[in-house]
This record gives C-alpha cells, structure tokens and sequence, in this order.
C-alpha cells in the first residue's frame, strides 16, 4: 500500500509557535516542524509526547515565564478527525487535558475502566478552577 496524507492536526504554542503533524493512511504520522518521520501515536499535553517503534520524543519546552512559554496553548485538530485517531490508538490525553484544552471528547484515558483514578479533572487540586485558569494561560507549577 502506498502511504498517502490523509489529513493534518496543529499544536499552536503560547510563544506562537505553529507545529503541524501529518496523518497518513498507515495510521503513522510524521511531524514536518520537528522533522520526526513515522511514529504512531501522540500523546496531548503541554510537553507531547511522540511515539513509535524507533521513536520517543518529549515535546521540548524549558520552564520559563508563562509570557514567554513554549509550551502548547491549543491543539487544532477536525473533530471527525480526533475521533478517528482516538478510535485507532494515534492520540491519547488524560481527561486533565481534554478539559485544559476543550477537547469535546472529556474521556480520557484515566476515565476508562480499569484505571486507576475516576477521571475528573485536577482530582489533586481542592480548587480547580484557579488551577485551570493559570493554566490556560500557561501558568504551570512546575
């Protein structure tokens, strides 16, 4: 089969920074930004992760002031397309992240049965609110 481009996704960074991911129709993907070919899944949070049979890349983004973070403020991604990589295993995010990033899927892969924990967002925190405010301005405690 020959591997064909099926759709593109973005992260959009809070210093402004647009990454782009390809999908292909051999459920692969490739990062043209970062130049990281043919890894299967990405896991969606401020640092993603990239993985593959000879990939393992962790977004990289220093701490810094949130003003000047690079960390990831959005992802970009068709919503018939998140659920095609969901349904297929390419993308995964706890329901931390489906919250921090309005994703309109809320279940996360904490939120599944057999995990450990029930899935709600900031479960740590006594004040959530305030954590996800900061957050979405790229305030993290690091």
């Amino acid at each position: 089969m020959e591997r064909l481009e099926v759709a593109k996704f973005y992260a959009k960074s809070f210093d402004e920074k647009v990454i782009e991911f390809i999908v292909f129709n051999d459920n692969t993907m490739a990062c043209s930004t970062l130049n990281i070919e043919s890894f299967k899944k990405i896991i969606l949070k401020p640092r993603f992760e990239l993985i593959g049979e000879n990939v393992h890349y962790t977004y990289d983004a220093p701490p810094t002031t949130y003003f000047e973070s690079k960390l990831i403020e959005s992802y970009d991604i068709d919503e018939n397309l998140f659920t095609y990589l969901k349904e297929t295993g390419m993308i995964r995010y706890s329901t931390d992240m489906a919250y921090l990033y309005g994703f309109e899927d809320k279940n996360g892969y904490d939120s599944e049965p057999g995990h450990y924990g029930v899935g709600s967002p900031y479960k740590w925190a006594k004040k959530k609110g305030p954590i996800l405010v900061k957050q979405r301005k790229g305030q993290y405690n690091w």
